[in-house]
């Protein structure tokens, strides 16, 4: 029997497999890697208009489109010719509507990766319930996303699926494993951070993630914890390194703390994995709207407990007591303070957790896990939990 043929389209212009990509283009890559041997796939993206080599994961063939007016027809083109069984558009609405339009016999599917795309600043609540009512499946990677859709736009008819996210647990080495532990020993020493408590942040620099509530709450951590050092990575742009209003007041407010803040720019993925080895813990401190998260999953895979708001998605992925702690989102910055407090106090309390993330993470939260479920939706199924 031929293989379904599946249309992945991206929403944007990184490359894939790329390590300066989007976390979206990372889930993409991901899941279609692992899925190659059972669907025919094609991934679709956006070009910058500079000249750029061929992506290829699992010897999947990407293209890329010319932006603008041109986007949309150059896009029909290949998938005319192609013929896919089902079409996957990730963030793009609008995109799939039309997609649909114009190919009404291919089934098209609409994944979101967060509240963004159809929130009110992205379309009216009626204009976005005709785009959603248009496509033959939602997926989402949530609990938290199933339900905003559903409180959104309760007379919605569109199946919606879930498939949350995982994290390659080979890209990452565990603490309190001797391996784990002397590459972290390397690296503090490397850094002159022997003797530090590292208190990691790891991610997009932007208000809803909270880095603010984390250096007010820094100073109470310091008068209980003489050595705590928070180390914050990433910017507010994927891959590159300008600065935004939004970091410039982070730095002000880092400045009175001297060396006990350090601030280190965007890591491509798998490098990431080098800064959850120093951790002796990793902080979550997301709004309301973080859909799933997948610092707590790559946190987890490290043996690296987390302290996170119990915000959004994040509950479905960190276990309060058992692999973090989870904070009422409204009493940041105090109770984060008491948190990475009593984390830092407690090796074995860090230690215990720290494993049982790992664990979780490999009952519950691989890329094999979520690519199976997948491949099921693109087969006509039901992704069974």
């Amino acid at each position: 029997m031929s293989r379904v043929k599946v249309a992945v389209i991206t929403p944007g212009t990184f490359m894939i497999p790329s390590g300066h990509s989007s976390s979206v283009e990372r889930v993409i890559e991901k899941v279609a890697s692992l899925a190659a041997s059972e669907l025919d796939i094609r991934i679709f993206g956006l070009s910058d208009g500079q000249v750029q080599s061929p992506g290829s994961p699992a010897a999947i063939p990407c293209f890329r489109m010319p932006g603008g007016r041109l986007y949309l027809t150059s896009l029909l083109r290949h998938l005319r010719k192609w013929h896919p069984d089902r079409i996957d558009v990730h963030n793009r609405p609008l995109l799939a509507y039309q997609l649909k339009s114009r190919l009404p016999m291919a089934k098209v599917f609409l994944t979101f990766h967060s509240t963004t795309f159809f929130s009110a600043s992205y379309q009216s609540a009626a204009g976005m319930r005709c785009l959603l009512d248009k496509v033959d499946r939602i997926i989402v990677n949530s609990e938290f996303l199933h339900k905003e859709l559903r409180r959104r736009f309760p007379s919605l008819q569109t199946p919606v699926s879930v498939n949350p996210l995982g994290v390659s647990l080979e890209d990452f080495t565990p603490r309190w494993t001797s391996p784990g532990e002397y590459l972290r020993q390397a690296r503090l020493a490397d850094l002159g951070w022997r003797q530090r408590k590292i208190i990691l942040f790891i991610g997009r620099l932007l208000p809803s993630k909270g880095v603010h509530h984390l250096l007010k709450a820094l100073p109470a951590v310091l008068q209980q914890e003489k050595d705590a050092m928070l180390v914050i990575v990433g910017g507010a742009y994927y891959g590159i390194n300008r600065e935004s209003q939004y970091v410039r007041r982070l730095k002000r407010m880092a400045e009175s703390l001297g060396d006990r803040v350090a601030f280190l720019p965007y890591a491509p993925y798998p490098s990431v994995a080098d800064w959850y080895n120093l951790a002796d813990l990793v902080v979550v401190p997301s709004g309301e709207e973080e859909a799933f998260g997948l610092v707590n999953v790559e946190a987890m895979a490290s043996a690296v407990p987390i302290v996170a708001s119990r915000a959004g998605g994040i509950p479905e992925v960190v276990i309060d007591g058992e692999s973090g702690m989870l904070l009422p989102p409204a009493s940041m910055p105090k109770d984060l303070a008491k948190g990475i407090v009593a984390l830092l106090g407690s090796e074995e309390m860090r230690k215990k957790m720290g494993r049982a993330g790992r664990e979780l993470a490999r009952r519950r939260f691989r890329w094999q896990h979520t690519s199976a479920r997948w491949v099921r939706l693109m087969q006509g199924q039901e992704a069974n939990r």
